[in-house]
C-alpha cells in the first residue's frame, strides 16, 4: 500500500486553512474502526422486514404494533434482507397507521431500495403532516439522486436536502439511510453505509399523520410514487453513528471511511471543446449604460412619445419633441429646443443630458461627441460639453463652428479631451449650448446626441473597456445572444428586430425593451454583438425569433413564413459571401469578412408557451435552416417531438443549497440522448452579485457539467451584468455603476473552474466526504483536482491517484476561494474582499492528504511524471 503524505505550503507557514502542516513520519491510511453488530443497534421504533412474502399486512418487528397494511397494486417480491420484499412496481404503498416517530426530534431512518425506472420524485419512506411529510427519503427529481429531505414546518416551501454523491441505477438494491441530528443541526443521508450527504437543518416539527413506504405527501395529496421494490425499512428514536449505519447496511466500517479516489489513467471521457461560454440580454441596464459604451441616455429622443426623458434646458430654453421635424423615417422626431429671446444668466441657453445616473468622467482622456444639429437660421458656435452636474465646472469642451438650416448627411464629430487635473466623477452632464447672440430667440433642432469613451478596440460604436477585460479574462468560448426574455419581447412589436439593428446608429428606431423596462437605442446590434464574439476570440450562439412573444402572442401556419426568412436572412447577414443580399449588407456596415457560425437557438424558453406550438414553429424553423445551412446545429429551447434538436436548452436558478445538491444532476443521464446546452444558470442569492454561499453552489452545478461535459456540451451563467442603480434581476455575475466595476465571488469561482481545466475528464469517486463536490481532468501531465466544500467545518480529504504510469512531483500549485461567512461578498467599493489565492504547495504523491477549509472552492494542480 503506498505511503499517505500530507500537502503543505512552501515557505515559513502554510497557507492558512487549506493544507495542514506535514506530522513527522506521515503514516499510512487505513481502516482501524472496528465493525460493528447488529446487536450495537438501538431500539427501533418499528422495523418492517416485508418477508410475509403473501396477503396485505406487514408485522411490525420491532414489538411496537405498527403493522403496514398493503394499499393498491402493493405486492411482493424476491427480498434483498431476507425472502420477500414490498413490490411497487405496478404502483400502491404501504401504510401504518399513525406516526411512527416523533419527527420534532432526534431520529434515524433506514431502507432498502430498488428503482425500476428512474426520473421525477419517488419517495420510498416518509411520515405524513397536514399538508406535507415530515421527511422524504428516496429520490429526488431535481438532484437526480438519492436524498433525504426535510420542509421547515408543515406547509409546501422548498426543502434542505442532504444528496447522495452519485446517480442511482435501475434494478439495483441501495441502502439508504437518513438521519435527523437536531443536536448538531443538520441531517444526513447515508448510501451502502457511507455518509455521502449532509446539510443544515434546525426546524424540526412533528408529522402527525400515517407512516407511509412507497409514497409521500405535499400539498395536500398523496405524491411520489416509488417504482421498484423496497426491503427492510427501519426507524429509530435516535441518531445511529456512523458504526451503527455500517451495520445495518452490513458493510464493514473500514469501506465507509473517507477517501477521493481519482483513477488518472482512464480518462471516462473528453472535456466538450466548448463547454464554458457567455450569455448575454439587456436586462439591469446590462446593454444600454453597461457594456456598449454610449454615455447619453436617450440620445435618440425615442424612449418616449411625449417627452424628451433624461433632457434638461440649460439657460431659459424650452425643451419638446417635434415629430414634424424627423431626422429620418427611423428616428422619426427631433428635440426642439426654442431658445430665450433675450440672453440670460451665463449668457447661454440649450439642453444638458444626466447619462445613465450620470455621466463618468476621468482625468486626460478622450471622448467623442456625435451630434445631427439644425436651426432656424444659421448660427454659432454650438459648445458641446462634459460639466459637472451643477454646471459650475467644464470637465470638457469642443465646437461645431456653425450649423445650418438642415440637418447634415452625418453627424457632426467632436472630440472632448479632459485636463490630467480633471477629477475623477461619475454625476456629470453633457450640454449643447449656445451663447451666439444671433440665435436669441431662434431654434434649435437635436437629434441623435451621442458621447463615447475610449471602447475596447477603440471600435468607434464600442463596448465598455473594463467589463469587456472582465469577460475576456474568463476565456469563453462562445456568446449567447440577444437573449433571453430580450429575443421574444413581450409582444411581437417588441422583440429583437434583427434588421432594425443594422446599418448606421442614426438610422436604428430603436424599441422598448418591454421585457426589463426600458428603452433599446439598438446601437447595440447585430454587427455589434458580433464584433464582440470576434474580440474576445470566441464564436457566436444565435438566438432567432422563432414566434412566440412573452404575453403569448404567437404565430403558426403560413403566418410564420416571414418569421421564418427573417432567420434565414439573419444567417446570411452573419455568413454569407459578399456577393450575397445580406452579406453584401454585412460589408457595407464594416465587415466584409463572414462570420463564423455553428450554432443557431430557435427561440428562447420556449416551455412558456401555453399553446404547445412550439414544435410546429421549431419543425419549420428546423427545416429552412438545415435545407440551406445543413452544418448548423440548432438547438431547441424546449422538448420537441417533431424533429430531432442538435441540443436542448436547459435553464436552472435554484437556491444555493438545491444548486449544491444538483452536483450530479447528469451522471446518470443516457448518454444517447440529445446532448444539452445549460444555457442560463445559477445559484440565487445575494444582490446585485451572488455572496459565497451562491458562489459555492454554483461552483459545485459547474463540477458537475464539467464531469458531464460529454452531455452538457455547452454552459453559460445568467444574467451576466447589473447596473447598480437598476438592479431588477437580484442575482447577477458582474456589476458596475457608471465609474467602475467588480466580479463576484461566483465569478471566481467559474474563473478557477475553467481556467484550471484539463482536455480529459477523470473517473473520481468521492466516498463518506459530504458536502463536497468534486471533479479532476488531465492534459498531458497536469492534472486538476477540484474540491467544492459547501460546509462550515474543514474537511480533511484523502486523496488516492490509480492508474499512474510513474508518480507525482512533491511540488503542486492550490488556487483557494474561501471567506469567513456565506454572506460574505464583493462589493463597488470593497471589490477584492474574495478573490481567489495561489500558492505553491509539497507533498503531493500517488496517496496524499488534503485538508479543505470550510466555505471553499479549491483547485489542486498536480505535475504527473
Amino acid at each position: 500500500m503506498p505511503r499517505r503524505t500530507v500537502l503543505t505550503v512552501l515557505g515559513a507557514a502554510p497557507l492558512a486553512g487549506t493544507f495542514a502542516a506535514a506530522p513527522a513520519g506521515a503514516a499510512e491510511l487505513i481502516g482501524t474502526t472496528a465493525s460493528a453488530t447488529a446487536a450495537d443497534l438501538p431500539a427501533a421504533a418499528a422495523h418492517w422486514t416485508f418477508d410475509e412474502g403473501s396477503g396485505t399486512l406487514a408485522a411490525d418487528s420491532s414489538g411496537n404494533g405498527r403493522t403496514a397494511t398493503l394499499q393498491g397494486a402493493a405486492g411482493w417480491d424476491t427480498g434483498k434482507a431476507g425472502t420477500h420484499s414490498l413490490s411497487l412496481k405496478a404502483g400502491g404503498n404501504a401504510t401504518a397507521s399513525g406516526p411512527a416517530l416523533d419527527t420534532s426530534k432526534a431520529f434515524s431512518v433506514g431502507a432498502w431500495v430498488n428503482l425500476s425506472q428512474l426520473g421525477g420524485y419517488q419517495t420510498a419512506v416518509s411520515i405524513d403532516g397536514k399538508a406535507v411529510s415530515s421527511f422524504y427519503l428516496g429520490l429526488r427529481d431535481d438532484t437526480g439522486t438519492f436524498a433525504f429531505a426535510r420542509l421547515g414546518s408543515d406547509a409546501t416551501q422548498s426543502a434542505a436536502v442532504a444528496a447522495a454523491a452519485s446517480a442511482p441505477t435501475t434494478n439495483t438494491w441501495t441502502h439508504l439511510v437518513g438521519v435527523s441530528d437536531p443536536a448538531a443541526g443538520v441531517i444526513r443521508l447515508y448510501v451502502n453505509g457511507v455518509l455521502e450527504g449532509e446539510t443544515a437543518y434546525t426546524a424540526g416539527w412533528a408529522g402527525s399523520g400515517d407512516t407511509a413506504i412507497g409514497r409521500a405527501l405535499y400539498g395536500g395529496g398523496h405524491v411520489d410514487q416509488w417504482h421498484g421494490l423496497i426491503d427492510d425499512v427501519w426507524m429509530f428514536p435516535s441518531v445511529l453513528t456512523s458504526d451503527q449505519v455500517a451495520a445495518l447496511a452490513g458493510v464493514p466500517v473500514e469501506t465507509t471511511t473517507p477517501l477521493l479516489s481519482v483513477d488518472a489513467g482512464n480518462p471516462a471521457h473528453a472535456v466538450s471543446p466548448i463547454l464554458p461560454g457567455l450569455m448575454f440580454e439587456d436586462i439591469n441596464h446590462s446593454g444600454e449604460g453597461g457594456i456598449y459604451a454610449e454615455l447619453v441616455q436617450n440620445r435618440s429622443m425615442m424612449a418616449s412619445d411625449t417627452t424628451p426623458v433624461h433632457w434638461s434646458a440649460v439657460g431659459a430654453a424650452t425643451l419638446a419633441l417635434d415629430t414634424a421635424t424627423p431626422l429620418n423615417t427611423a428616428l422619426n422626431r427631433s428635440l426642439k429646443v426654442v431658445l430665450p429671446s433675450s440672453a440670460g444668466a451665463g449668457n447661454r441657453a440649450g439642453v444638458s443630458n444626466d447619462g445613465f445616473w450620470g455621466i463618468p468622467v476621468r482625468p486626460g482622456t478622450s471622448y467623442t461627441a456625435r451630434l445631427f444639429a439644425k436651426a432656424s437660421r444659421r448660427i454659432g458656435p454650438l459648445t458641446v460639453a462634459i460639466e459637472s452636474a451643477d454646471g459650475r465646472a467644464v470637465y470638457a469642451s469642443a465646437h461645431v463652428p456653425h450649423i445650418g438650416t438642415a440637418f447634415p448627411g452625418r453627424p457632426f464629430e467632436l472630440t472632448l479631451r479632459t485636463g490630467s487635473r480633471t477629477p475623477v466623477a461619475g454625476d456629470a452632464r453633457l450640454t449643447v449650448t449656445t451663447a451666439d447672440p444671433a440665435a436669441l430667440g431662434e431654434t434649435l433642432w437635436l437629434q441623435h446626441v451621442s458621447l463615447f469613451p475610449p471602447t475596447y478596440n477603440n471600435r468607434p460604436n464600442g463596448l465598455r473597456i473594463d467589463l469587456m477585460d472582465k469577460l475576456v479574462a474568463l476565456k469563453p468560448k462562445f456568446l449567447r445572444f440577444p437573449g433571453g426574455n430580450f429575443v421574444e419581447g413581450n409582444t411581437i412589436a417588441t422583440r429583437f428586430n434583427w434588421k432594425n439593428t443594422i446599418g448606421p446608429v442614426w438610422e436604428r428606431p430603436g424599441h422598448m425593451d418591454d421585457a426589463w423596462g426600458y428603452w433599446s437605442t439598438d446601437g447595440l446590434g447585430l454587427l455589434e454583438y458580433l464584433e464582440w464574439v470576434e474580440d474576445m476570440h470566441a464564436q457566436p450562439v444565435l438566438a432567432v425569433y422563432a414566434g412566440y412573444s412573452l404575453k403569448g402572442e404567437h404565430v403558426t401556419g403560413d403566418a410564420l413564413g416571414p418569421f421564418v426568412q427573417d432567420a434565414l436572412d439573419e444567417i446570411e447577414y452573419v455568413t454569407g459571401p459578399v456577393t450575397s443580399t445580406w452579406g453584401a449588407r454585412r460589408a457595407a456596415d464594416g465587415h466584409p469578412e463572414p462570420f463564423p457560425l455553428e450554432f443557431v437557438e430557435i427561440g428562447n424558453e420556449d416551455w412558456f408557451d401555453s399553446s404547445g406550438s412550439y414544435d410546429e414553429r421549431f419543425a419549420a424553423f428546423y427545416d429552412a435552416i438545415k435545407a440551406k445551412y445543413p452544418h448548423l446545429k440548432l438547438i431547441a429551447t424546449t422538448s420537441v417531438t417533431s424533429r430531432t434538436p442538435d441540443l436542448i436548452d436547459e435553464h436552472y436558478y435554484l437556491a444555493p443549497s438545491a444548486a449544491q445538491a444538483s452536483t450530479h444532476k447528469y451522471d446518470n443521464r443516457d448518454r444517447n440522448s440529445t446532448k444539452v446546452f445549460v444555457g442560463e444558470w445559477a445559484a440565487q442569492e445575494g444582490r446585485p452579485t451572488p455572496d459565497l454561499n451562491a458562489a459555492l453552489g454554483d461552483a459545485a452545478w459547474l463540477a458537475g457539467l464539467i464531469r458531464n461535459s460529454d452531455q452538457v456540451l455547452m454552459e453559460c451563467y445568467a444574467p451576466l451584468f447589473s447596473h447598480v442603480r437598476n438592479n431588477v434581476w437580484a442575482t447577477n455575475l458582474i456589476a458596475y455603476d457608471n465609474l467602475t466595476s467588480y466580479v463576484s465571488p461566483s465569478y471566481w469561482a467559474q474563473h478557477m473552474l475553467t481556467s484550471r481545466l484539463g482536455n480529459t475528464v477523470l473517473p473520481a469517486t468521492a466516498r463518506a466526504l459530504p458536502g463536497l463536490a468534486t471533479v479532476a481532468t488531465r492534459s498531458g501531465n497536469r492534472l486538476y483536482l477540484a474540491v467544492v466544500n459547501c460546509g462550515t467545518e474543514k474537511v480533511t480529504v484523502p486523496v488516492e491517484l490509480k492508474g499512474l504510469a510513474k508518480g507525482v512531483k512533491r511540488q503542486a500549485t492550490a488556487t483557494v476561494l474561501t471567506g469567513p461567512s456565506r454572506a460574505t461578498t464583493n462589493t463597488l467599493t470593497e471589490p477584492g474582499t474574495l478573490v481567489p489565492r495561489t500558492s505553491s504547495v509539497t507533498g503531493a504523491a500517488a496517496s496524499f492528504t488534503s485538508t479543505v477549509p470550510p466555505l471553499s472552492v479549491t483547485v489542486l494542480e498536480l505535475v504527473l511524471t
